[in-house]
């Protein structure tokens, strides 16, 4: 127990030491930064660039389209010039010094049109609606390029219910929304729309769809954005506006959801300044930035706006000159020394409902225009900028991640990491044969071995997924973690004595005894497979968490984690691996109660009113009591937890062969309760941590960087933002070591696999020889710089999502694995020939789930469960085995050695 003493000091240690944490919250979370694209070229015949007030805008194939808009190209409006529509399209594209734009397009739009509604889709740039001076438009059409030929096409879809422009909207995988705009209404007057139409590009019969209206007024000119809520994408309304019978604009702040997955609007806080105050916002430009984070550019705030239509009113409304010449005057006057639209930046928050200012932008904002996301960077393309007056402007600007790690920091990482380097070196001296290397020679304490049980299942995914879980919904999840206590007594009572009493090393020994060696090749396999499957994805995911909050390269920190922990599972086995585990879970678990102390400290808010506010916004939720098995409803946590923990802790060697490191059966099963039992303080501590940052960022929303580009940064960001140096150097070092560890693990893992299941089959004279304990060590090297090369490919390439696919299809096969495990340690009437055949038809079975129900992914372990256990009995029957089963089934056990 030495070990807690030592880690606890160094908590203590670093906690005392680090310089002193003020009450002043830490402002360094990023900042914006802009940059200039080529302008507009000028059209053929113009000696100028003109920019344009509402083209079509957006990204398809890596280019830049730019369509239609309205401009003034004589004259200023209010001296009597005649509003130009364009017909033309402009496409930029990168090239190796920069950006150019392309010459020799053939396609133009159908018609001159302006203000329509522009959606970026993947399989092209969608176009709305629109008008021109004689109509308004419902038509709606699909820019592609094509990169081949340089070369637009364009495809129309069905027309829109009624004719619309200044719309707004956006696209939620193949189903486009459009909202409000405005209509044809009695003689040259509009009507202002409430609809929401809808429609799925990709449906070889598309047509739109009405939607519900949001719960507010009918507008026009207002923001839209797609971003998550924190569970799924939904489509957000900001603001805009509707002209009154008297002539003037009411402007608006409300804003509006529209989650998909209900068909239901809600209203959300309003847009706000940061002292609460109510702000209008039209004709503004929006995109999505971060993780939930919505940032709006600029916009018509309203005075100046409302006076200037009072002006038109009035001059509508008299015939009398001198009366019309005062309000001329002053109508142009105002115009004339017009500054130029809002540049205020505005940042809301979908999780936490809040809002943010952000700075201004450095430059006259663009309005009636479109923001873009082009890789990296929000372009803001032409618009207007002043009344009546455009710019040929292509403005680009990003979101600058934190400041660097900090030497004190970068110092705390190199000397946790390199402990761990060094235990590895420390327990290499114990390691002489492939017993010690695999089980470590039976000489790990119970309560370590139960630390790295525990430890195995917390990996850097984990440590940061649930705290972002939690930070953007509830504790709903909260029993799935819980499940493994109850799972406890059935792998003591069930699994645990066939692992001990049949002396094996790998799992799947045990499919050869019960079965044939058919099943217990596939099993091992299968179980390789996954493992390989998983490798890259357990370094990359938390690599790219850790690169964001940290400033540390992606590759590199794939590279320190793949390296480090290919060198001391290498020198120490299973041994150096078990006790790595246990100082990580002490770290991170008393890492994070320091975590929680902090944060608790920082929010400086009573604690009833705390409590209210989780009420109230429902992030105490625990039990769904739905009969809903699509969702994360009580009974779908319960029972797919039941299903998974079975499978993982009965049928997975990375678990498995924890329990074969102790001395005996009673030691194994104390491991396995101390494992189980951790799960309880760990889950009300990491489930505490999401509430808690929810507070946090709720009260302090400027603390919240857009620089973090998913949910499950920001455990890692509040460490590195708010946490003291040092301290904050040891959290993410544990975050390294996390991730360390589920590759260690999968690594010694396979290599116990391949060495028992194949090389001791093909060598079986050196079974405990040097040979053998070299070629482990040998294979041990291979998993793992496999497993950090496919990391460092798949962040080159962006290749998660194939990889994705390899592991799906090999996890149609897990439940069904641990289907046979436990069909075959309950039933004597079970053969190889009926597990062959339930395994595969429990493939089937998953797949069928997978794509043709809607049922909860935590219920695939319970679907591939139960299905190999039903066909694997029922084929059995067909086929007759006289295989011994003594000490194979609960029926014929081994009694346990006194």
């Amino acid at each position: 127990m030495k070990i807690f003493v030592y880690l606890s000091s160094i908590l203590l240690l670093l906690v005392s030491s680090a310089q002193v944490h003020s009450q002043e919250l830490h402002k360094d979370v990023g900042s914006f930064k802009f940059s200039d694209l080529p302008d507009l070229p000028r059209e053929e015949g113009d000696s100028l660039a003109f920019g344009y007030a509402g083209m079509f805008a957006g990204v398809h194939e890596e280019v830049l389209i730019l369509a239609g808009g309205a401009n003034f190209p004589n004259k200023l409006p209010w001296k009597g010039g005649e509003k130009h529509f364009s017909q033309q399209i402009h496409v930029l594209e990168k090239t190796s010094s920069g950006y150019a734009w392309v010459e020799g397009l053939t396609l133009q739009l159908p018609a001159a049109v302006a203000y329509g509604t522009s959606i970026s889709t993947p399989e092209g740039l969608l176009c709305v609606g629109g008008e021109n001076s004689n109509t308004i438009f419902q038509t709606a059409f699909i820019l592609k390029w094509n990169p081949r030929d340089r070369q637009l096409s364009l495809h129309y879809l069905p027309d829109l219910p009624l004719p619309i422009s200044n719309a707004s909207g956006g696209v939620i995988g193949t189903q486009a929304y459009v909202a409000g705009g405005e209509s044809k209404g009695e003689g040259s007057a509009r009507s202002v729309s409430q609809a929401v139409y809808r429609i799925d590009y990709s449906n070889a019969n598309p047509a739109w769809e009405d939607l519900p209206t949001w719960p507010g007024k009918a507008r026009s000119h207002a923001v839209s954005v797609v971003q998550s809520n924190g569970l799924n994408d939904c489509l957000y309304l900001f603001g805009g506006r509707q002209r009154t019978a008297e002539g003037l604009s009411e402007l608006y702040s409300d804003a509006f959801c529209f989650d998909p997955t209900e068909d239901q609007w809600t209203k959300i806080s309003g847009i706000q300044d940061e002292q609460g105050n109510p702000m209008t916002l039209s004709a503004g430009t929006g995109a999505a930035q971060g993780a939930g984070q919505i940032v709006l550019y600029g916009g018509v705030k309203g005075q100046t706006f409302n006076v200037l239509e009072g002006l038109g009113a009035s001059l509508a409304a008299t015939m009398d000159s001198v009366k019309r010449r005062e309000l001329i005057e002053k109508r142009d006057a105002i115009l004339e020394s017009h500054q130029g639209f809002d540049r205020g930046i505005l940042i809301y928050h979908t999780v936490t409902d809040t809002w943010q200012s952000a700075g201004d932008l450095p430059y006259q904002t663009p309005v009636t225009t479109t923001a873009i996301r082009w890789g990296d960077k929000i372009i803001l393309p032409s618009g207007e900028v002043s009344p009546g007056l455009r710019s040929p402007g292509i403005r680009a600007l990003s979101f600058e991640k934190i400041g660097g790690f900090g030497w004190v920091n970068y110092t705390v990482l190199g000397l946790y990491l390199g402990s761990l380097v060094l235990m590895g070196l420390l327990i290499s001296g114990k390691q002489h044969t492939t017993e010690d290397y695999f089980k470590a020679g039976g000489r790990v304490p119970w309560w370590a071995a139960g630390i790295s049980i525990f430890g195995t299942q917390l990996s850097a995914i984990t440590f940061m997924a649930i705290p972002a879980k939690t930070f953007a919904t509830d504790w709903t999840l909260f029993f799935l973690l819980m499940t493994i206590i109850m799972v406890a007594p059935v792998i003591i009572f069930i699994f645990l004595p066939f692992f001990r009493r049949l002396n094996i090393t790998t799992a799947y020994e045990y499919l050869e005894m019960r079965y044939n060696r058919t099943v217990r090749l596939i099993g091992s396999i299968l179980y390789v497979g996954l493992q390989l499957g998983r490798l890259g994805i357990v370094l990359l995911l938390p690599s790219l968490a850790l690169a964001v909050v940290t400033g540390i390269d992606v590759s590199i920190c794939i590279l320190i984690m793949g390296l480090l922990s290919i060198l001391y599972t290498v020198l120490g086995g299973i041994e150096a691996v078990i006790w790595t585990d246990v100082i990580q879970v002490v770290v991170l678990l008393g890492g994070a109660l320091i975590c929680l102390g902090f944060i608790f400290y920082e929010i400086h808010e009573n604690p009833q009113d705390l409590w209210a506010m989780v009420k109230e916004n429902e992030k105490n939720k625990i039990f769904d009591m739905r009969l809903d098995f699509t969702g994360t409803s009580f009974w779908v946590v319960l029972i797919g937890g039941l299903a998974s923990n079975i499978v993982q802790y009965g049928s997975d060697q990375t678990v498995i062969q924890r329990y074969l490191t102790t001395k005996d059966e009673k030691t194994a099963a104390n491991g396995i309760t101390t494992g189980a039992l951790m799960a309880l303080p760990s889950a009300l501590i990491f489930f505490t941590m999401g509430t808690a940052l929810y507070l946090f960022y709720k009260i302090h929303p400027a603390e919240l960087s857009p620089a973090v580009g998913n949910m499950d940064s920001i455990f890692p960001f509040y460490i590195v933002t708010q946490l003291p140096t040092g301290l904050s150097g040891l959290l993410i070092a544990a975050v390294f070591a996390a991730a360390m560890s589920s590759l260690d693990s999968s690594m010694n893992s396979v290599a116990t696999v391949v060495t028992t299941d194949f090389y001791k089959q093909w060598f079986p004279k050196d079974i405990h020889g040097k040979n053998t304990l070299q070629f482990a060590r040998w294979v041990t090297i291979v998993v793992g710089v496999f497993g950090t090369g496919f990391a460092l490919i798949m962040a080159s390439l962006g290749l998660p999502s194939l990889w994705d696919q390899f592991n799906m299809i090999i996890g149609f096969f897990a439940g069904g694995l641990g289907g046979i495990f436990l069909i075959g340690m309950l039933s004597k009437k079970v053969n190889g020939k009926g597990a062959l055949i339930g395994l595969i038809l429990s493939a089937i079975v998953q797949i069928g789930v997978k794509f043709h129900t809607d049922l909860s992914i935590h219920l695939y372990a319970l679907t591939g469960l139960l299905s190999a256990i039903s066909f694997t009995y029922l084929f059995s029957l067909f086929f007759t085995d006289f295989k011994d089963l003594k000490g194979l089934t609960i029926h014929t056990l081994k009694k346990k050695d006194k």
